[in-house]
């Protein structure tokens, strides 16, 4: 069984390229990522450059990219908003990130589980985010919310929020790693960005960060690997997706004179190719395992 890693790029991330030059226009922007061999973009619902679903669609169809919609959902109304985007654009997948807050774990469980149904009596397949200011802000609540969630909610991985909101050590403690290695468990798909505990989103090729960028590209590794692993589990070939966002202003760190301090889209293009060895890497590890499994 084959299983394909399919490289997405966050529409948001586009906003605001080229680095130091005159802004792509939206038709600029998809065409550089056809060009660049990526199979699709995801469309977050709360960008300032968000495209209007309508003037989208047709680009989609005219260059074959797919789609996915990232979308922060306060109630059912945002969440019928966010379907009725993804049904125009065609996007079979929605990231969410869940804006609810309610002390009683019960009543988010109850809440992911109607938007869950919901997404899928729609032909939408619904991921949970990792993300900071949402109901999976804290990675310890977040795995204990997992335990009462139901098994086919899985998770969009982006750890960059909690390396920075939780200030995680480059050398994660054994209890942090647990909790990691418990979201790694529903893993759906894997966003890419670099964070350090004081900053969410760093440019590549720092020598200052030479660390941070080798702890997450074994995350990856690692997500990767849990994600093929149940895929085997269940005998599927479903594809799985990696996301690049690195976003724009303020998530871009700037100069005193507002100017990014690197490329965004060459480094989109660096962890686009290391996701791709992180995903071969994974690969060959999921093959062994299987193999030996089935030697005994």
């Amino acid at each position: 069984m084959s299983i394909r890693l399919e490289m997405f790029q966050s529409l948001w991330a586009m906003e605001d390229l080229p680095w130091r030059g005159t802004p792509w226009t939206l038709p600029e922007q998809l065409d550089r990522l056809a060009e660049a061999n990526f199979d699709g973009i995801a469309v977050d619902l709360g960008a300032r450059g968000r495209p209007e679903a309508d003037v989208l669609a047709p680009l989609l169809r005219e260059r074959d990219l797919q789609s996915a919609v990232f979308a922060f959902l306060r109630d059912d109304t945002d969440l019928d908003a966010a379907l009725r985007y993804a049904d125009t654009i065609g996007a079979d997948r929605m990231v969410v990130c869940g804006c609810v807050f309610d002390p009683d774990d019960a009543v988010v469980v109850d809440t992911v589980h109607r938007w869950h149904r919901t997404a899928e009596a729609a032909g939408v397949a619904m991921q949970l985010e990792t993300h900071r200011n949402t109901l999976t802000d804290d990675m310890r609540r977040a795995t204990r919310l997992l335990q009462d969630i139901d098994p086919a909610v899985n998770l969009a991985i982006d750890l960059s929020h909690y390396v920075a909101g939780s200030e995680i050590p480059v050398t994660p403690t054994p209890e942090i790693d647990g909790h990691i290695e418990a979201l790694f468990a529903r893993a759906e798909s894997v966003q890419g960005r670099v964070a350090t505990r004081c900053q969410v989103q760093i440019p590549l090729g720092f020598p200052q960060h030479r660390e941070w960028e080798e702890l997450f590209t074994g995350w990856w590794t690692r997500a990767f690997t849990a994600i093929l692993e149940r895929r085997a589990r269940d005998d599927s070939d479903e594809p799985v997706m990696f996301c690049t966002e690195l976003g724009t202003t303020p998530y871009a760190i700037t100069d005193r004179d507002g100017v990014e301090l690197s490329d965004r889209w060459a480094d989109a293009l660096t962890l686009r190719d290391r996701a791709v060895a992180c995903f071969t890497e994974a690969t060959t590890r999921t093959s062994t395992l299987t193999t030996t499994g089935a030697s005994r």
